[in-house]
This record gives structure tokens, sequence and C-alpha cells, in this order.
């Protein structure tokens, strides 16, 4: 019987035992060389273009937005009601343009300087065509009354447009300047609309317009041109 020394020789046991561990090698070589993928740096990328075009869009509509304004005029301090107004007392705002608002657009050829202010006015408030007018409007059925007072017919408190008075008629006392009750004191009321301090080098004579009802005027206007009234202040809330 004859043997198949191939088989059982040193040295091919030796062979076949390298050729066994280099195949057994070769799926680890492979799986170190293939590359690996991952969606991770897929969506980076559009998460990146995301943000560049909502960037793109925010930074459009800023410059819209800025590039639409316009300015109006407003208050930089409370101005009351009858009061002229000055430049010292103007500002300006921006505003988007289109909004429906009646404020006075800014100009240097349109500013409110020199208004008389028809309604108390905050700090910051726009101006309209209704908040300012050359002069007062006297409301539908009064009258506008000059009353010239010395200082001892009104208040030591300074008056200001939209006050609420009482006048009183009062007799001059012959030669003596001063004033005296007629008997029950009548009064007629009347809100005040402006003022006019006295004149330098004058008697210190204050000139106070007041509204009165039209049908009273007549006989205000009479007293006030023979100095036979005098005026106190109430409250507003009377």
């Amino acid at each position: 019987m004859t043997t198949d020394l191939a088989e059982t020789t040193p040295g091919t046991r030796r062979r076949s035992g390298k050729a066994a561990k280099t195949a057994s090698e070769q799926p680890l070589q492979a799986q170190q060389v293939a590359p690996v993928r991952t969606h991770r740096s897929v969506g980076w990328l559009f998460g990146g273009i995301a943000l560049v075009v909502v960037g793109a869009l925010v930074g459009a509509f800023l410059f819209t937005a800025n590039s639409h304004t316009e300015k109006v005029w407003v208050v930089t301090k409370p101005i009351a009601r009858g009061t002229t107004i000055t430049p010292q007392d103007l500002g300006t705002i921006s505003i988007a343009e289109g909004q429906s608002t009646a404020a006075i657009p800014f100009s240097e050829t349109n500013s409110p300087a020199g208004k008389v202010a028809t309604v108390d006015l905050p700090k910051g408030s726009m101006l309209t065509g209704q908040s300012v007018a050359s002069q007062l409007a006297v409301p539908n059925g009064q009258a506008l009354v000059g009353l010239a007072l010395k200082p001892s017919q009104l208040p030591a408190q300074p008056l200001a447009a939209g006050d609420k008075i009482e006048i009183v008629q009062v007799n001059t006392t012959q030669g003596t300047g001063t004033t005296a009750s007629t008997g029950p004191a009548q009064t007629i009321s009347g809100v005040v609309s402006d003022t006019e301090p006295p004149a330098q080098g004058s008697s210190g004579t204050w000139v106070v317009d007041v509204l009165v009802s039209q049908t009273v005027a007549a006989q205000v206007t009479s007293l006030a041109a023979s100095g036979q009234v005098a005026i106190y202040l109430i409250s507003s809330e009377g």
C-alpha cells in the first residue's frame, strides 16, 4: 500500500498554513481600505445652504424696510393747548412709508413752528393738520372775548389755554382805581383761549382771551371795555 507524501510533507503543511492565514487576512484588509459613507455630511451641506438663504432674505427685508421710510414731525416736550410751537419744541421720527397716518411729513418748508397747538400734546406726539393751526378756531355757539385785566383782577397763578374761569361784574370806584362789587355777584362761565403778559414799560395789564357763550358775548364785551370785570379760576373737573 502506497502513501501520498505530498499531503504529509512538513513543507507542504507550512505552505498550506501560510495560505490559510493570508486568506483569513484578506477580508480584514479589504474592510480597512473601503471608504466609510455617511449621510451626515450631506445634511450639514443642506443646512448651511438654508442658513445662507435665510440670511439673505432677512438682509433684503431690512434693506427694503429702511429704504422705504419717511420722517414726520413730533414734539419733544409736552405742549399745552393754545401754546405757540417753537423750533426748539420740534423733532422727527421715521415711520414706514405708506403707513396710514395723518402726521405732517418732515420738510424744511412745512415746519409747524409758529403755529398754535389746538389740543394738549404729550411729549413724542406726532403732529397732524388737526393738532396745529395758525390760530385757535372758535367753536360753534361760542364767541371769543378779550379782557384787559390788572393784577388785582385775575389770579396770580398763570392762566393757560383750557382753564375754566368765572367772569364777575364789578364797579370801579371813582378816584381810587379800586373795584367794588355792585351787589350779589353775577358770574359768567368762560374758558381761557390764550393769554398775553404785560408789555415791558406798561402798567401791568394782562390780556386774556376767553371763550364765552354767544348769548352773553355782547354783555361781557361791554363790561370788559369799561374795566368792570374780574375773573377767578375754577376746577377743571367742575
